[in-house]
């Protein structure tokens, strides 16, 4: 019963729209704020049990939708991001740019990857682990809703880059 679900009536009742199996939930959703009806998905899968943590599988990705989430295309494997297992991924949208996506990727070659294309192909901007050590915690990604170059990666610490690359200009908040 996993995945992304849409209600049409105010939430009484509610139609699934993707999923990726049982092994895998919806971990974080992002609307473009320009056009509603583009959606960003992610995906994760995860097992954790008292003598075994598994990050990452075939169930995770990135997933976008351009007609308000009744159709999907797989967008985790677009130029520029890791071609390995993928774990958890955090996503969002710059409401001063919509076609700026940024991605938080938790992968042996992860990092922060930003997109200016709406997704279609990707940079990374940073490969620090500190903003991805805790995956399973803490991981998240804010754009500025008035400065496209401005986003926030929270993980163990708070991060804040003001020049769009966050490996460059990072300042950590207490």
């Amino acid at each position: 019963m996993r995945g992304v679900y849409r209600s049409t009536d105010g939430g009484a009742t509610w139609k699934q729209l993707l999923t990726r199996g049982p092994k895998a939930g919806a971990v974080d959703l992002a609307m473009d704020p320009a056009n509603p009806r583009v959606l960003y998905a992610t995906f994760w899968e995860v097992s954790r049990n008292p003598w075994h943590f598994s990050s990452g599988g075939p169930g995770s990705g990135l997933f976008k939708s351009t007609d308000g989430g009744d159709t999907w295309t797989d967008i985790s494997r677009n130029p520029g991001l890791p071609r390995g297992v993928l774990g958890r991924i955090a996503v969002t949208v710059s409401p001063a740019n919509p076609e700026r996506v940024w991605a938080l990727v938790e992968a042996a070659d992860g990092g922060v990857f930003r997109s200016d294309n709406g997704g279609q192909t990707w940079t990374k901007v940073n490969q620090q682990n500190s903003l991805r050590q805790r995956a399973w915690y803490f991981s998240h990604i804010y754009a500025d809703p008035q400065n496209a170059d401005t986003v926030y990666a929270l993980n163990v610490g708070m991060y804040k880059s003001i020049d769009g690359v966050p490996e460059s200009r990072q300042t950590l908040f207490p």
